[in-house]
């Protein structure tokens, strides 16, 4: 599988687009280092390339005071996340990189159907990984729903179905 993500962010990248930005809109650069805000120009092309800027110069920011890329704790040692972060990203990974056998072999066992929606899954969607071994291959709109569940927990559902469907019993 290729690699997913963005390419890494440097202060010499960062730089480039903003160059790129003020000569396209013929703008100069505020005190902030930032382009002005596109005012009147909310959706347009201009503005979500201000807000793509703008966050790129934000995580830069981040990155240069020693905070999580989430939230503003520091970061864990050769990561650009905090311990908390670091831990979900790492999990979320481990299910990403199933190998091709483990996800094949989870493809036959689910005779290539989601569990959750009973529709059509491929090789390529995420991997549901439950205490460290891969358990299913999900859409991840359903992967994101069982992950909503499992911090629901037993009881939650059993009100969230309560709540949907008030004149079945649970």
């Amino acid at each position: 599988m290729a690699i997913r993500g963005r390419p890494r962010l440097t202060p010499e990248v960062l730089e480039a687009r903003l160059t790129a930005y003020c000569s396209r809109y013929g703008v100069t650069l505020t005190p902030e280092g930032l382009p002005p805000f596109p005012s009147g120009k909310r959706e347009s092309p201009q503005h979500r390339e201000w807000l793509a800027v703008y966050k790129a110069q934000q995580r830069l920011g981040r990155r240069a005071r020693g905070q999580c890329e989430r939230c503003n704790e520091p970061v864990a040692a050769g990561s650009v996340f905090c311990e908390a972060h670091r831990a979900q990203v790492a999990q979320i990974a481990a299910g990403h990189n199933a190998s091709l056998a483990e996800r094949e072999a989870l493809h036959a066992g689910q005779k290539g159907v989601c569990p959750i929606c009973r529709e059509e899954v491929g090789l390529r969607d995420p991997v549901d990984v439950a205490e460290g071994e891969p358990r299913g291959l999900l859409h991840a709109q359903c992967l994101q729903m069982l992950g909503l569940a499992r911090g629901l927990g037993e009881e939650g559902l059993g009100r969230l179905r309560a709540y949907l469907w008030p004149r079945r019993r649970a």
